[in-house]
């Protein structure tokens, strides 16, 4: 298992470690259940952890902090 499926599955704990502390458990248990096919076929599909993660556009790139700070 290399480190991102490790950061991916410490995350996930986390998450719902921290929902079950707020009681937020139908949180929780949407959080489990949605890592719960990456925790479990990692090594089978490891393309699978990949092919799932969003990619998030950087948001401070020069063009759009330049737009911002114009206002």
């Amino acid at each position: 298992m290399n480190i991102s499926q490790r950061i991916t599955i410490l995350w996930a704990a986390q998450r719902v470690s921290y929902l079950d502390s707020l009681k937020r458990y139908e949180d929780s248990y949407a959080v489990s259940q949605e890592f719960c096919e990456w925790t479990t076929c990692l090594n089978v599909y490891p393309e699978g952890l990949k092919a799932a993660t969003l990619n998030v556009p950087d948001f401070n790139k020069e063009n759009r902090t330049r737009q911002s700070t114009q206002s």
